[in-house]
């Protein structure tokens, strides 16, 4: 159940120690796990909650790429640059927020308008727009694959009490570090609604400087 899983912190210090008893018993070990568990040992860095999030619009796409290397950082749009971490962080994520909206009234006409919209929106359950559900979604960091294609219905718990809404927690959490490039890809069935929007939040904990 939910209510039993562990806190991100707690995954991210198991698994960084875990490098230091197994250097510990001569057995194969990431350095960098080493490193980052012993600064933090040592008061050079210390733990943070942390939340990446981008905002894209949707509207007739059937393919969405929510993190992209053009994007730079605006409050309200997306906290990601490049589609990568500030330097010298190393990130846990171990669950990801999915939330979906369709804009009122007319199209806004101009990149500033959708922006300022974008802003004043409230978003909801991805169920509330059509189609998206029944679409899938990737992440993948450094090239390389950490989900591949599983429905979006996993971020439909509505009437799950015990979750956030549209909470997806990763089974196997991952590491997603600063010279990485991520990406967080949607692919449905057939084109969103023309006024859709889509919110997404990778969550969990980060280094940060002491």
């Amino acid at each position: 159940m939910n209510t039993m899983k562990k806190s991100s912190r707690a995954q991210f210090l198991e698994i960084v120690n875990a490098h230091i008893s197994l250097r510990d018993q001569a057995k194969k070990y990431d350095p960098a796990m080493v490193k980052v568990a012993m600064d933090i040992k040592d008061g050079r860095l210390q733990l943070a909650d942390a939340a990446y999030y981008s905002i894209k619009f949707a509207g007739n796409r059937a393919n969405i790429d929510m993190f992209e290397t053009q994007d730079a950082k605006e409050i309200g749009i997306t906290n990601v640059t490049q589609s990568k971490l500030q330097k010298d962080r190393l990130f846990l994520c171990n669950r990801i927020i999915l939330l979906a909206a369709e804009i009122d009234g007319d199209l806004p006409d101009s990149d500033s308008q959708l922006k300022k919209t974008i802003k004043q929106t409230n978003f909801d359950s991805i169920k509330k727009v059509a189609g998206l559900q029944n679409g899938v979604f990737s992440l993948v960091a450094n090239k390389k694959t950490i989900i591949d294609e599983r429905p979006m219905q996993e971020f439909v718990t509505d009437n799950n009490l015990m979750t956030n809404l549209g909470t997806y927690y990763l089974e196997s959490p991952r590491f997603i570090r600063d010279d990485e490039e991520f990406e967080f890809n949607i692919e449905l069935g057939d084109d969103a609604p023309e006024k859709t929007l889509v919110k997404v939040v990778l969550a969990g904990t980060v280094t940060i400087p002491a």
